[in-house]
């Protein structure tokens, strides 16, 4: 039988192992580096800034995702209760993640480098039950992502080149990767608009736009069609 003596001992022992496991339970959208800058019924964006030697919070993953990488960083990752991972980030990488239960995650991750590490998270909140039609075939884009929740273009648009999207049944984001000029027009109108990685555009379904290159370098986009 414990004694009163023993229990204070095994409380004080597992008080600060409860603490660090509710700690490690906070959502990504709660996390202090991961700021939510766009959300509807079907996506959340979550712009990632880690500055040099800085490290997250143990946080959840629990939302398949597509993942934006913006900067070169050499970074360390560590699963929870795992060893730490070494890595190194690729400017303009694509990638997607089913985060959906029992897939969730739960890591932090810490910069080893001499400069920010930058990646947007675009949490797909929409259900998995995939497109009634074939992917889009547009000039400059390549498909990345093809996945039930999601579709995800890789776009790299020559100096003057466009890329035009008529009415379409799916809403769509599209997040610039490299900094420059672009003129788009939605709804009969031309704007133009300087960007940075991860500047964002939100178009709803059937809605036509034209996007022109007005930089005098490639521009690189990514653009998710989101059923």
């Amino acid at each position: 039988m414990l004694t009163s003596r023993m229990k204070k001992c095994i409380l004080f022992f597992y008080l600060p192992l409860l603490t660090f496991y509710v700690k490690a339970q906070v959502p990504v959208s709660k996390e202090p580096r991961h700021h939510v800058v766009f959300e509807n019924d079907k996506v959340r964006l979550l712009n990632v800034l880690l500055p040099p030697g800085d490290t997250t919070q143990y946080h959840l993953h629990s939302t398949p995702s597509v993942f934006i990488c913006f900067t070169k960083t050499n970074t360390t990752s560590q699963l929870i209760h795992r060893e730490p991972v070494e890595g190194a980030s690729s400017a303009g990488s694509i990638w997607f993640e089913n985060l959906k239960e029992p897939h969730t995650k739960i890591h932090r991750v810490w910069n080893n480098d001499s400069t920010t590490f930058h990646v947007m998270d675009v949490e797909l909140l929409s259900e998995d039950s995939g497109f009634g039609r074939k992917p889009l075939v547009l000039p400059y884009a390549k498909l990345v992502v093809d996945e039930p929740w999601a579709r995800t273009y890789k776009i790299e648009l020559q100096k003057s080149g466009k890329v035009a999207i008529k009415e379409h049944p799916s809403a769509f984001v599209l997040t610039a990767i490299n900094k420059g000029m672009i003129s788009m027009t939605k709804k009969g109108a031309e704007q133009s608009f300087s960007l940075d990685p991860g500047s964002f555009f939100w178009i709803e379904p059937d809605e036509p736009f034209t996007l022109s290159n007005k930089s005098g370098t490639v521009m690189q986009f990514a653009l998710i069609e989101v059923r």
